[in-house]
C-alpha cells in the first residue's frame, strides 16, 4: 500500500467510527426523552391513584356515617368516627384538599388542617342515601356505606 492510499483508508475508519459514534449519541438521546415521558406518565399516575385510594381508606377506616355538608369554604365530606362524636373533614382549600379531624359542624381551622393533595376541582355527589361520588381533578371514586353504618 502507498503512503496516499494509507491515509485514506485511515481518515475512512475514522469517518465512519465518528458516524457511528454520533448514531449511537443520538439514540441515548431518544431513549432518555422516552424514558422521561413514560416515568412522568407513571408519576402522575400514582399521584391521582394516592388520592383517590386516600379517600376510599378513610371513609372505610372510620366506622360510621358518611355525609355531605355545605361549608365556609364549599364541599365538604364529612365522615363519622364512630360513636366518638368527631368526625373527619374532608374540603377544599386554596386548590388544595385538606383534612381535620373535629367535631362534625365545628368550626374550620383550613390553616391547622392537614393537606392531602392539590386539586382544582371537589365535587361530592349523593347517588343514592348510602353512595356518594366524590370528584376529584384526579377522577372520580365512590363511597359506600353499609346499612350497619360502616364504610365499604
Amino acid at each position: 500500500m502507498k503512503w496516499n492510499e494509507k491515509k485514506k483508508f485511515a481518515w475512512n475508519a475514522v469517518l465512519v467510527t465518528v458516524f457511528f459514534l454520533g448514531c449511537f449519541l443520538v439514540l441515548i438521546l431518544f431513549a432518555t426523552g422516552v424514558y422521561r415521558t413514560i416515568a412522568d406518565g407513571h408519576e402522575s399516575n400514582n399521584r391521582k391513584r394516592a388520592l383517590l385510594s386516600y379517600l376510599l381508606t378513610v371513609s372505610r377506616v372510620n366506622e360510621s356515617d358518611i355525609t355531605e355538608r355545605e361549608g365556609k369554604y364549599g364541599e365538604m365530606l364529612v365522615i363519622s368516627d364512630g360513636d366518638t362524636g368527631y368526625a373527619v373533614r374532608i374540603y377544599m382549600y386554596e386548590g388544595h384538599l385538606v383534612e381535620d379531624y373535629e367535631k362534625p359542624a365545628g368550626p374550620l381551622y383550613p390553616d391547622a388542617a392537614d393537606p392531602i393533595a392539590e386539586t382544582d376541582v371537589f365535587e361530592i355527589t349523593a347517588v343514592s342515601d348510602d353512595l356518594f361520588a366524590v370528584k376529584t381533578s384526579a377522577g372520580t371514586v365512590f363511597l359506600h356505606t353499609d346499612a350497619k353504618g360502616g364504610a365499604q
